[in-house]
């Protein structure tokens, strides 16, 4: 039983009669614009495109453990919001729906008066009302109901369970249940089960407002799911790198009582390279901190979701992007793994030639995925390529190394992909 809001809207008629009315696509970026103004600093991505069904739609993500924020316009001078907000908590709810309130105000939208239904409006009656009461009954909820599920699988022999983690990437850590802070133990699911409110540490925000707890548990999410442990590759690493660092900063200064991770701050400044007063601190204060496994999923494997319903396991570690053909990539400074699914007769240039297709003599037969690959070994410069086949389905995955000593992780990274439904 997640939390959904589902809000309609309409535009208020122009106080100019004659005037041509706004198109959806202008008025969409009027939106967008306005939520970079009052909310830039929150802003995880902005897209501007349109619905399965054609609507034009401004796409928003606001908190690194949110799901998108869909604002479609449809027929007319009419608006539609659909976001979930038990992720993150009764603290984002509140703060969703009031910025969605303000942004009404100031573009001229009239709301759809609704009531709390798990089908429509706002389920808690906050958005309509003001009654922050029952958000918090709403959440602990959502959680109870979740956990209930887990603890059934659980019973049945299940594992690798996940909650409130984005789709792509399913991290190999251990923990009965993983989440965007961190792992919980079984201990911590029949706790919560029992008593909701035990696990309110799970909600990256769940008081109103925002303040220095806030953004540490918003660099905290970060640290746990998206940063990747070693000096930054790309410009997109480095930036989240940098807001990791400026988020802990702003909230250290703002409540120093709080428990920072010192350890792992510290291993962010190292690999952006900063220095300084503030770095001293951050140093004597991670040379005092407990032990226990530092945070990061990626510190080990992960699933990652390819297209056309392909799955590879790769190192955590590893960069990832997708090139104008469609090829994924994922890489660092001595190895690279490149993928693209044949349906659409594409990766011409990756294609094995027929010198190399006469030498494939490695063979793989998985459970739904098979595979035909040839090995190069030269000093400097190993590749794997391989063709593999999933029922009608056909991909071409190359792993490439410098070091001939790794030859075993790209037979086992070439081993892994597999694919989710067999054609």
């Amino acid at each position: 039983m997640s939390v959904k809001l589902a809000l309609a809207g309409r535009r208020r008629r122009s106080e100019h009669l004659f005037s041509p009315p706004e198109g959806p696509i202008p008025w969409l970026q009027r939106m967008s614009s306005w939520f970079h103004e009052h909310h830039g600093e929150l802003l995880e991505s902005v897209v501007l495109g349109t619905s399965p069904l054609g609507a034009p739609t401004l796409r928003l993500r606001l908190h690194p453990a949110a799901g998108e924020v869909v604002l479609a316009a449809t027929s007319g001078a009419h608006v539609s919001v659909s976001a979930e907000t038990s992720a993150v908590g009764p603290g984002y709810h509140r703060f969703l729906c009031d910025t969605l309130r303000a942004m009404g105000d100031a573009l001229g939208i009239l709301w759809a008066e609704g009531r709390a239904s798990s089908k429509g409006g706002d389920p808690t009656g906050y958005f309509h009302t003001g009654d922050a009461g029952p958000v918090d009954v709403h959440m602990l909820a959502s959680l109870q109901e979740a956990v209930g599920w887990v603890l059934r699988m659980r019973r049945q022999g299940e594992s690798g369970f996940a909650l409130s983690m984005r789709f792509g990437h399913t991290f190999e850590y251990p923990g009965a249940l993983l989440t965007p802070l961190g792992p919980r133990d079984a201990r911590w699911l029949v706790d919560v089960y029992e008593d909701p409110r035990r696990g309110i540490d799970v909600f990256p925000w769940w008081t109103p407002g925002i303040d220095a707890r806030m953004r540490l548990n918003r660099a905290r999410c970060r640290l746990w799911t998206d940063v990747v442990w070693r000096p930054p590759l790309l410009d997109d690493e480095r930036h989240l790198m940098r807001d990791v660092a400026r988020l802990l900063e702003q909230a250290w200064r703002e409540d120093p009582s709080l428990p920072y991770p010192w350890r792992e701050w510290q291993e962010v400044l190292g690999f952006l390279g900063v220095g300084g007063t503030l770095a001293e601190e951050v140093h004597q204060r991670a040379s005092q901190a407990s032990g226990g496994p530092p945070m990061g999923y990626r510190r080990g494997e992960v699933q990652v979701a390819l297209p056309a319903g392909w799955e590879i396991r790769i190192p955590g570690s590893l960069a990832e992007a997708y090139l104008q053909d469609g090829t994924w990539v994922a890489r660092d400074h001595r190895r690279s793994v490149r993928f693209v699914p044949l349906e659409d007769g594409g990766a011409d240039s990756l294609m094995p030639s027929f010198m190399e297709r006469r030498a494939m003599d490695l063979e793989h037969h998985g459970k739904r995925v098979s595979g035909r690959a040839s090995l190069r070994m030269e000093p400097g410069e190993c590749r794997l390529t391989a063709l593999c086949t999933s029922g009608k389905r056909r991909a071409l995955c190359v792993v490439s190394f410098d070091d001939p000593d790794e030859q075993d992780w790209a037979l086992g990274t070439w081993r892994s992909l597999d694919h989710a439904v067999a054609a």
